[in-house]
C-alpha cells in the first residue's frame, strides 16, 4: 500500500505542473505559430481540456484518497487537495465560459455606429488579408451563424449601451484625447491621421495572440462639440464573448476621464 500511495502522490504532483503547462502552451504555442489556434484553442483546449481536467481531478480524488494510507502526513493531504482544486478550477472557468458565450449573440465587430459604420484603411485592411481564416471586415448585410440576424440587430439588442460618445470637445481636441486613450490602454497604433481625425489600431491578446482591429472617428457634431465613434472588429473566430464591446467601453471610460 505504501507503494501505491507513493505512486499516487507522484502522479498528483506530476498532475499539479502538468495540467496547467498543458493549457499555458496550448495558449501560447498558438500565439507564437508553434501551431495554429484552431489546434491551440479548438483541439488543445476545447477538444482535449476536458479529458485533460478529468483526468487531473481523477488523481486528484486518489491522491486524498491515498492521504489516509499510514503513515498519514499533512503534506500527502495538501498536495491532494491542490490537485483537485486546479482541475476543478480549470472546469469552472470553461463552464462560466460557455454560459458567457451562451448569452450573448455570436458576433465579432461591433461599431458605436451601425448606420455609418467606420470603415479600415489600407493598412490594416493589408493585415487582415494576409490573415488564413479572416473575418469579414464588410458591414453591411453581415448575419451571425447561430440565429441568422443581422449583426446591427443584435447589437442593438444585446449591447444596447455601444453608442456614439458625445463630446464637448472640439474635433481637434477630441482626437488627441482619443489617441492618448488609445496609447492608454496599450493598442498599437497602426495609422493615425490628424487631419481625417481618424485613428486605426490593433489590440493582441496575452495569450492565443489573437488581433483585434479598431478604428476610432471624430467627427464635429451638429449642436458643437464633437462626436466618437469606434469600431472593433475581430479577425478570427466566430463568438468574441462580449469582448470587442468591453474595449469599446474601456476606451469610452478612458477618453471620459
Amino acid at each position: 500500500m505504501t507503494k501505491f500511495k507513493t505512486f499516487i502522490q507522484f502522479l498528483a504532483m506530476l498532475s499539479v505542473v502538468l495540467i496547467p503547462l498543458w493549457f499555458i502552451t496550448a495558449a501560447l504555442g498558438s500565439k507564437f505559430g508553434l501551431w495554429s489556434w484552431k489546434v491551440g484553442l479548438g483541439k488543445m483546449i476545447f477538444s482535449w481540456g476536458g479529458p485533460v481536467l478529468l483526468g487531473g481531478l481523477t488523481i486528484g480524488l486518489l491522491a486524498f484518497a491515498a492521504a489516509f494510507i499510514k503513515p498519514r502526513k499533512g503534506a500527502g493531504f495538501l498536495l491532494a487537495m491542490i490537485a483537485i482544486t486546479i482541475p476543478v478550477a480549470g472546469m469552472y472557468k470553461a463552464g462560466s465560459t460557455r454560459a458567457v458565450a451562451g448569452s450573448l449573440p455570436s458576433i465579432h465587430d461591433i461599431s458605436t455606429d451601425t448606420q455609418d459604420v467606420p470603415m479600415f484603411g489600407d493598412k490594416i485592411m493589408a493585415q487582415r488579408n494576409a490573415t488564413n481564416g479572416v473575418n469579414s471586415a464588410d458591414y453591411i448585410g453581415k448575419t451571425d451563424k447561430r440565429e441568422k440576424e443581422l449583426v446591427s440587430v443584435l447589437q442593438a439588442r444585446d449591447y444596447a449601451d455601444i453608442r456614439p460618445i458625445i463630446s464637448a470637445d472640439t474635433p481637434a481636441l477630441a482626437y488627441e484625447k482619443s489617441l492618448d486613450a488609445v496609447k492608454a490602454l496599450g493598442w498599437d497604433v497602426v495609422d493615425a491621421r490628424p487631419a481625417d481625425k481618424i485613428i486605426e489600431a490593433t489590440d493582441t491578446t496575452f495569450w492565443f495572440g489573437f488581433k483585434d482591429d479598431i478604428i476610432i472617428r471624430v467627427r464635429p457634431s451638429a449642436g458643437g462639440g464633437s462626436v466618437i465613434d469606434m469600431r472593433s472588429l475581430s479577425r478570427i473566430g466566430g463568438s468574441d464573448i462580449g469582448k470587442n464591446a468591453q474595449r469599446i467601453r474601456a476606451f469610452r471610460d478612458r477618453v471620459a476621464q
